[in-house]
């Protein structure tokens, strides 16, 4: 999926995968260091810059924020995403670090897809997205996949994995669907309801 609009974040994510970014490209707080230092140039930069290092270039579009806000910068950026109209976002560098980040960042997910926004979320090894009463089909790749529910119950059908399962109702106290993997060309999630898929890539 190409996303119409790409959110570089502030998480510890080691080089920036370049073959990620596309469409619009906003650089939250300390992205715009990750952005610049890979000679990326942002169409746009949001946050209260209490992270970044680097000076905001004087030829690039910024929208600066207060240090106290109840929106992390990531949030803010989506919700600027969101106002000009892109309907898919993709989020690089937006997790690991912080845990309580990492955990804003996901329900963050959850507030965009109910929003009828499509997003995922990429750190240094791992991809994240959340899937609501929908099928998604994955490419196999070198690592693990996982699904949760996300809401108190969902049924998931999981078919070209390992551990397979026919309308299986997940609940979300106990992670019944981690570290599963993809055994055929491509696995394909059935879910109704709500839950969260994780892609946990090998070295």
């Amino acid at each position: 999926m190409n996303a119409d609009c790409t959110i570089i974040c502030g998480a510890p994510c080691g080089a920036l995968e370049k073959d990620l970014i596309s469409g619009f490209v906003i650089a939250a707080d300390k992205g715009l260091d990750y952005a610049l230092n890979a000679s990326i140039v942002p169409d746009l930069c949001v946050g209260d810059f209490d992270s970044a290092k680097c000076d905001v270039p004087e030829n690039l579009d910024c929208i600066r924020a207060v240090p106290e806000k109840d929106d992390t910068d990531a949030i803010l950026a989506a919700n600027i995403a969101v106002e000009r109209g892109f309907k898919r976002l993709r989020f690089l560098c937006a997790l690991g670090g912080r845990l309580g980040h990492t955990l804003a960042s996901i329900q963050m997910l959850y507030n965009l897809k109910k929003r009828g926004i499509d997003a995922e979320m990429y750190g240094e090894h791992e991809r994240v997205e959340l899937i609501l009463n929908e099928t998604k089909k994955i490419k196999r790749f070198n690592g693990y996949l996982s699904v949760f529910a996300y809401e108190n119950t969902a049924e998931i059908t999981e078919r070209g994995v390992k551990y397979q399962t026919q309308d299986r109702v997940f609940t979300s106290d106990y992670p019944l669907g981690v570290s599963n993997e993809i055994t055929e060309e491509f696995a394909e999630i059935t879910v109704k309801g709500c839950a969260i898929i994780v892609e946990e890539y090998g070295e």
